[in-house]
């Protein structure tokens, strides 16, 4: 099958992280599904108002999604956040939008497909990756620095994390999306 991202986007990592969904595309041209996704990223100002959407095109048989993030939420996280949100949301997209469209592929099909994407993105840190485990071992009053330890993060992202679980909203542009 034919699994494809692309983004139209500036000023935040979801460029970056768009390469590292790279090695997934290659994955997927291995497996059996009956049409191709492609998904596109698309971080824009509030004021654009454009929204999430999809559509399934049934004469080339492709699932085009549409995935519309906030910049001025973007703006404000970690690469690590991005990569965290992003895989929360592409994941429930997907999942949502395979479903939507069962005249196409079986049940079956669509928990393959489904069980691939989760297992790739678990084991690349998309899904309940590393602030998922710091968050956890956190809020269980985990010290600052065993868990910079543990989960072998730099103390300062650790902190920022804990700062972040206790309300802390940033104002600011973060330092990950400066350059």
């Amino acid at each position: 099958m034919e699994l494809a991202f692309t983004l139209d986007t500036h000023g935040t990592c979801v460029g970056q992280l768009r390469d590292e969904l790279l090695p997934l595309e290659e994955s997927a041209v291995s497996w059996e599904f009956p049409y191709t996704i492609f998904v596109v990223f698309r971080v824009l100002p509030d004021s654009y108002e454009r929204r999430t959407s999809r559509r399934f095109d049934s004469r080339d048989g492709t699932l085009y999604l549409d995935i519309s993030l906030s910049y001025e939420q973007y703006g404000r996280m970690s690469k690590h956040e991005q990569r965290e949100a992003l895989g929360i949301h592409l994941y429930s997209y997907l999942s949502e939008s395979v479903a939507k469209y069962n005249k196409y592929a079986d049940k079956k099909a669509q928990e393959q497909l489904l069980d691939l994407v989760r297992q790739w993105m678990l084991a690349h840190h998309w899904l309940q990756g590393k602030l998922h485990q710091a968050r956890i071992l956190l809020s269980q009053e985990t010290g600052l620095h065993e868990v910079s330890r543990k989960l072998q993060m730099p103390l300062e992202e650790v902190e920022y994390i804990f700062l972040r679980m206790n309300d802390y909203e940033p104002t600011g542009i973060h330092p990950d999306n400066l350059y």
